[in-house]
C-alpha cells in the first residue's frame, strides 16, 4: 500500500458511473466472449497449478525439495510472462494472446515427457509459468477494449472471470484424476482448455478484427 501510494499518480474521483448503462455494455456478445476467454485462460493455468506437486511426484518422483525448487522457477516464469505479455500486448493484444496461448498449449502437452528428468522439468516449469502469465495482460486489455464504455465494472468482472476460471480449472484437473486418467493427463487437460480459449480468440477476430494500436 505504501509503494502504491508513492508510485501511482494523483487523480480525481472521476465521473460517477451509470450502473445500468455499464451492465448493458457487459451483455454485448464481444464482451461476453472476451470474459469467457479469461475464464478459459485462467482455467488452463489452474488445471495444472492446483495439482502441480502430485503431478511432478507422479511423473518425476519429485521430492518435496524438488517441488519447492520448481515452484520458485514457476514464479520466475510468472514474472517474465507478466513483463513480456504487457510489452507485446502494447503492439498487438490479439497477436500476443494467440502466440502465448499456442505456447501454453505446446508446453502443457509436452510436460508429461519433459518433466521425466530434472532439467526437462525445470525448463518446462519456467516456460509454462511464462506462457501462463503472459496471457494475463492481453486478456485484461481485450476486455477493457471491447467494454470501453464500462471500464470500472468490466475490469472488476474480468477479475471475477479469472477466479471462476481458477475454480473450473481445479475442477477439470480433479475430474481427470478421479476419472482414472492419471496425473500425467492433467497438463494435457489444461492444454485442451487453452485450445478452447485460442479457438474463441480466433472466432472473435474473424468477426471483429483488432484495430491498429497507436504504438504502431
Amino acid at each position: 500500500m505504501v509503494a502504491l501510494f508513492f508510485s501511482l499518480p494523483a487523480g480525481g474521483a472521476g465521473e460517477k458511473p451509470e450502473v445500468r448503462k455499464e451492465l448493458a455494455v457487459l451483455m454485448r456478445p464481444q464482451v461476453l466472449s472476451a470474459l469467457l476467454t479469461t475464464v478459459l485462460g485462467a482455467g488452463a493455468m489452474f488445471t495444472l497449478y492446483t495439482y502441480i506437486a502430485p503431478v511432478l511426484h507422479d511423473i518425476n518422483q519429485a521430492t518435496p525439495a524438488f517441488v519447492t525448487a520448481m515452484l520458485v522457477l514457476i514464479g520466475v516464469g510468472f514474472s517474465l510472462g507478466n513483463f513480456l505479455g504487457g510489452k507485446l500486448a502494447d503492439r498487438s493484444v490479439s497477436g500476443t494472446l494467440k502466440g502465448f496461448l499456442l505456447l501454453l498449449i505446446a508446453i502443457m502437452v509436452a510436460i508429461p515427457w519433459l518433466a521425466r528428468n530434472e532439467v526437462g522439468a525445470a525448463f518446462a516449469m519456467v516456460v509454462w509459468g511464462m506462457a501462463t502469465f503472459a496471457v494475463v495482460p492481453p486478456l485484461q486489455m481485450r476486455v477493457m477494449r471491447v467494454a470501453s464504455d464500462a471500464p470500472g465494472l468490466s475490469s472488476s468482472v474480468n477479475i471475477g472471470a479469472f477466479n471462476l476460471g481458477n475454480a473450473l480449472g481445479a475442477a477439470a484437473g480433479g475430474a481427470v484424476i478421479s476419472g482414472g486418467l492419471g496425473y500425467s493427463f492433467v497438463p494435457v487437460m489444461g492444454a485442451i482448455i487453452a485450445a478452447l480459449g485460442l479457438l474463441l480468440v480466433l472466432m472473435a477476430d474473424r468477426k471483429q478484427p483488432e484495430p491498429v494500436c497507436a504504438a504502431e
